[in-house]
């Protein structure tokens, strides 16, 4: 399996290459040659067998045994249960160690830098919120590994926040920026283009968003037949693993793309064109995002291909109170505002929300849809408790350059 640059000005480089470089020289992000096809058989995989074989499949070698290890962290024996609520399905994806669904990947990605980097390496990215705790804790305490986070000051939730700057190791740096997620991920992507072997975390990296396709390929075998999906999604990445996984072959029929009320994918899916808002901070902060960064490898038409919708604070509070009053079921901000768009796509197929977060981590948002607060799973109970470390910057190059060095 080859990739190549969504430029055009780099040279090809296998799994590997592309897991261990980031941004490609030329400034664009990797992309393979062709998408593979599913096999027969597909349909009977296991979480773990769906993840091994897509990302094997991706050109990823030996990953059996790391993404084993990575499941066995997630608290919840399905890994990714599918579970009905009324008559649609929610696709749990937030029983990993940091409560995020970006832990399917991660613990991945942060098992094979480990094995694969041939130095101490730094790794770098930005996070709207989940991404960085999920980044930081599949690496902390890696000798080989040094990360640093960058996430927006005051614009993730207290539990987001914590999660990144009460961990001890030493190999974390936990950096506050003052600006906005599109803020942070230009200082990323600024510092990919003047430094050397800088590693990304971010779904920059290629190896992100193929084992987020594998869990969409057992989320198919797992409902047997045809079906929409609705996912929550600000930077685009996993509404990309989605279209991948429907490309090699998982029975996806409509996808939809949820925002909240930065709706700037909503806005090119409805109108063929972003606009050039500011972003806001919402009580869906993951999705607090107005330059989706994944969107360059996309070469479709976006019209065609998805759906899309967005929700408003009040509307993500609503369908969390509605929700919960007709189904005893509590959906974080993220997950209600997929729930809110796909309440009006609703069609003759089965139709699947992707749950993102546990709401847990918006203990504040759900506090002010249902007067309660969410209860906190086991092993979080002393967060609140902990020691914070972390640095604050304005978003400027040369501030980001002194701490990377």
């Amino acid at each position: 399996m080859r990739y190549v640059s969504t430029r055009g000005e780099a040279p090809p480089l296998d799994f590997r290459g592309v897991m261990l470089t980031g941004l490609a020289p030329d400034g664009g992000l990797y992309v393979p040659e062709a998408i593979p096809s599913l096999p027969a058989g597909w349909e009977d995989w296991s979480y773990r067998q769906a993840v091994t074989a897509v990302l094997t499949s991706f050109g990823a070698e030996v990953v059996g045994p790391i993404v084993t290890q990575a499941a066995a962290r997630f608290s919840s024996e399905e890994v990714a249960p599918v579970v009905p609520v009324g008559d649609r399905f929610v696709f749990e994806l937030f029983w990993g160690p940091t409560l995020s669904f970006k832990d399917h990947a991660l613990q991945i990605l942060g098992g094979l830098l480990d094995r694969d980097v041939a130095r101490p390496s730094t790794i770098l990215g930005a996070t709207s919120g989940d991404t960085g705790s999920a980044a930081i804790e599949a690496c902390r305490g890696r000798p080989q590994l040094r990360i640093v986070v960058l996430y927006p000051h005051g614009k993730v939730s207290e539990f987001q926040r914590r999660q990144m700057t009460t961990v001890a190791e030493e190999n974390v740096l936990a950096i506050a920026v003052r600006g906005n997620f599109d803020d942070c991920q230009a200082l990323v992507k600024d510092a990919f283009r003047r430094h050397d072997g800088l590693l990304a975390f971010n779904s920059i990296n290629w190896a992100r968003v193929a084992a987020q396709a594998g869990y969409y390929v057992y989320l198919g075998g797992r409902m047997g037949a045809p079906f929409d999906v609705v996912v929550p999604t600000g930077n685009f990445g996993n509404i990309l693993a989605c279209w991948v996984a429907k490309q090699m072959g998982a029975p996806i029929e409509a996808m939809a793309i949820a925002n909240n009320a930065n709706r700037g994918l909503y806005n090119l899916v409805n109108t063929g064109s972003m606009g050039d808002e500011e972003t806001i901070p919402t009580l869906a902060p993951a999705m607090d995002v107005t330059v989706p960064s994944n969107l360059e490898r996309f070469t479709g038409d976006p019209a065609e291909t998805f759906a899309a919708g967005y929700a408003q604070d009040d509307e993500i509070l609503k369908t969390i109170a509605a929700v919960e009053a007709e189904y005893g079921y509590l959906l974080d901000p993220h997950t209600a505002a997929a729930w809110h768009v796909g309440e009006a796509l609703l069609g003759d197929l089965p139709q699947v929300v992707v749950g993102t977060a546990h709401p847990a981590k918006f203990a504040a948002a759900v506090q002010s849809a249902l007067g309660l607060q969410p209860e906190t799973p086991p092993g979080f109970e002393d967060l609140s408790g902990k020691p914070e470390r972390v640095t604050v910057i304005d978003a400027d190059p040369s501030e980001l350059d002194r701490l990377i060095r």
